[in-house]
């Protein structure tokens, strides 16, 4: 009980929080921005480590190939990855608790001219269906879940092949920043070692391939163990 009501906690929370600036948090690749707290965020800090950990997501994603594959974006956001990973020739079903987040997703798209291979829906990763995927993307969304194992459970049940998991942290003043943001706007951030990510997975059959320790980020990818 106690789980899932922090669990639920943390939804609303985050539900909260996006939903009240989905328009800045799209134009975080720009350094652009309404608010103008959002603004000066994005263009000091999450401009640069958006753009850096899509590079590295965009590399692993052409190394293992695309091309007809079936792609799961758990907590899409505003379709960034999404769009990139249809743009490598996937069929992309993205989910986000956010509906903003969600109409900007199929907005971004249908610009990019891959609407007809993206599938987005809005629902609570923690307790909706998932469906199987060769690919599974966690991009910025285990930092906000306290039930880590449940969250990365279900990823990695759902996937066939590759699971690609990325948060984003930054050096300690960073994160004390985020904190006092977080403690602010009233949603919940959960920080954990690497390590400990790469053992919950490891329990449900894949293994670690890759592991980046950047500045602003720590991503990881793992391939589905030879049955």
């Amino acid at each position: 009980m106690g789980q899932k009501a922090s669990t639920n906690s943390d939804v609303e929370a985050s539900r909260r929080y996006f939903a009240s600036f989905a328009d800045d948090y799209h134009e975080a690749f720009t350094g652009g921005g309404r608010q103008p707290l959002h603004r000066v965020i994005n263009r000091l800090f999450r401009r640069k480590t958006f753009q850096r950990r899509t590079d590295w997501v965009r590399a692993i994603l052409q190394r293992h190939g695309l091309k007809d594959k079936s792609v799961l974006d758990l907590g899409c956001g505003t379709g960034e990855v999404s769009v990139l990973a249809a743009s490598l020739g996937a069929r992309v079903t993205g989910l986000d608790v956010v509906e903003p987040m969600i109409d900007l997703s199929r907005r971004a798209a249908a610009t990019a001219g891959v609407a007809d291979r993206t599938g987005f829906a809005v629902a609570d990763i923690m307790t909706a269906p998932l469906p199987t995927a060769d690919v599974t993307l966690l991009v910025g969304v285990i930092e906000y879940y306290e039930a880590l194992p449940r969250l990365l459970g279900r990823a990695c049940d759902a996937t066939r092949e590759l699971l690609i998991v990325v948060d984003t942290r930054g050096p300690l003043w960073r994160r004390a920043l985020r904190y006092g943001l977080a403690a602010l706007k009233g949603f919940h951030l959960y920080y954990r070692p690497a390590d400990h990510v790469a053992i919950i997975v490891a329990r449900h059959g894949l293994l670690e391939t890759d592991r980046l320790v950047g500045h602003s980020f720590t991503a990881m990818a793992f391939t589905r163990r030879p049955a």
